[in-house]
């Protein structure tokens, strides 16, 4: 728990905005960002004497083994699925942190490995310089625990890799910087599977007495900083949508005929509506007989005797051709789509 305001985040140099043309995509951005741990906290040897200890709201973790040969080890976890934009790929990461105190000015290798289990922070609160603890409260980590006091690790000490995901010399007071091709590769997977992220362990030298090392937790006025370069994936840019403008069809024309002889001539009048184009064609039992203007009207002489069918069509250009049949004996023909 953090005795603060929220954690807060830097995002830095937005870069690369852009169209590739032709597929509608976003060039992708590279962007830094830096966050401060969601939870923190020193697992103490377990003394039997001393019962479980922790200390989740205090400004300092350990790692390393203390003056009367006990160990300590630091826990520590970032969000980062809540930073980082998902389908991002992670191309940098650096972990800082401030050492604050000391036994010794003797380098000591610090090295950080990905925990394979959660575990808690209840309201334990060390005293004075806090490298003894406070009495564990619930769901507090601990050396034997996860979450005090239901929950057990599978190894004491904690559940971590043994992988080593970086290492860095640890000598005087000051300032120092965790980073290697691993840790990206565990922040990556912490962004693509955030149900596995559980921060990393941080293990001191356990080989002798007074190596510990002290650093500041996150409700310390000097937090450790976790800077993660990524790039965000590319995003679909919308395309317009071209607009069609339909092809009229002749589902909508009325087209009539009326047979009759003129001057001895077998005479077809043809007639329809709406009148929709400049021009039409006028088929005959499919050929095309006359291209006229398209007044709704045409008188076609056909030169035959009887009651001999005849398929007659008209076509609004560009559109397909409606067409009927007639029979001269008949007044009107009947329509044929």
């Amino acid at each position: 728990m953090n005795t603060q305001p929220g954690y807060f985040k830097t995002l830095r140099a937005l870069t690369l905005a852009g169209v590739l043309g032709g597929i509608g995509l976003s060039l992708a951005s590279a962007a830094t960002i830096d966050i401060n741990p969601i939870k923190d906290n020193t697992l103490y040897e377990y003394v039997p004497a001393d019962g479980d200890r922790s200390n989740a709201l205090g400004n300092y973790f350990f790692a390393g083994e203390t003056a009367v040969g006990e160990i300590r080890r630091g826990v520590l976890a970032f969000d980062i699925v809540g930073n980082i934009p998902a389908g991002s790929t992670i191309t940098g990461v650096s972990l800082s942190m401030n050492m604050s105190r000391t036994p010794s000015d003797t380098a000591r290798t610090v090295e950080l490995h990905v925990l394979l289990a959660d575990w808690g922070e209840g309201t334990s609160h060390a005293p004075l310089e806090e490298g003894d603890g406070a009495p564990a409260t619930p769901n507090d980590a601990t050396w034997r625990h996860r979450f005090f006091d239901t929950i057990f690790w599978t190894t004491q000490g904690g559940d971590f890799s043994g992988t080593m995901s970086a290492s860095q010399s640890v000598s005087a007071i000051g300032q120092y910087t965790w980073t290697s091709a691993q840790m990206v590769a565990d922040v990556q997977s912490w962004l693509d599977n955030p149900a596995n992220n559980f921060g990393w362990l941080v293990l001191g030298d356990e080989s002798a007495i007074l190596t510990a090392k002290r650093f500041d937790t996150r409700e310390s006025t000097n937090p450790p900083v976790l800077s993660i370069e990524y790039t965000s994936a590319p995003t679909p840019t919308p395309t317009p949508t071209p607009t069609v403008t339909p092809t009229p069809t002749p589902s909508g024309i009325t087209l009539s005929a009326h047979g009759r002889r003129v001057q001895g001539r077998h005479t077809v009048d043809l007639t329809w509506s709406p009148v929709t184009s400049a021009n039409i064609d006028i088929y005959r039992n499919g050929a095309v007989v006359a291209t006229a203007p398209n007044t709704g009207s045409y008188k076609d002489f056909i030169g035959v005797r009887g009651g001999t069918p005849i398929r007659y069509a008209k076509r609004a250009l560009p559109t397909a051709p409606m067409k009927l049949q007639c029979g001269l004996a008949a007044p009107l023909c009947k329509g044929m789509e």
